[in-house]
């Protein structure tokens, strides 16, 4: 190819795929929902910020699925809690890996702050 004209990346499937990928996964406990902790885990009210976080990003055009270390005869709590609250969902998946640590290369750390969520999700 010529100096005059540079060469273009040339756009993969898996490029294509990576930026058409529409999905979000959000943990439950301690993220969306504040709980009574162990031994019960009673879901209690949304963590501030959450449902209006979930609402955005469902206007956005994001599919938004539930995922939760919870087994799945919670299920059916999970989901009248998720519409109690009005908050936008796609999917719930129970009995995430239980540990202490997950390392991905796809995290959103929550700390506690919708708004950095938000801002750290990238169109």
């Amino acid at each position: 190819m010529s100096d005059m004209w540079p060469e273009q990346p040339v756009e993969t499937p898996h490029d294509r795929a990576e930026r058409e990928l529409r999905w979000v996964g959000v943990d439950l406990d301690k993220t969306l929902a504040k709980n009574t902790d162990f031994p019960d885990f009673d879901l209690l009210e949304p963590i501030d910020g959450a449902r209006e976080a979930m609402e955005k990003l469902h206007r956005e055009g994001w599919k938004l699925i539930i995922y939760t270390a919870r087994p799945w005869h919670d299920y059916e709590k999970i989901e009248n809690w998720l519409l109690k609250y009005n908050i936008p969902h796609r999917r719930i998946v129970c009995g995430k890996l239980f540990v202490k640590y997950m390392i991905d290369d796809r995290n959103i750390e929550f700390r506690g702050d919708w708004e950095e969520v938000l801002n750290k999700i990238k169109e």
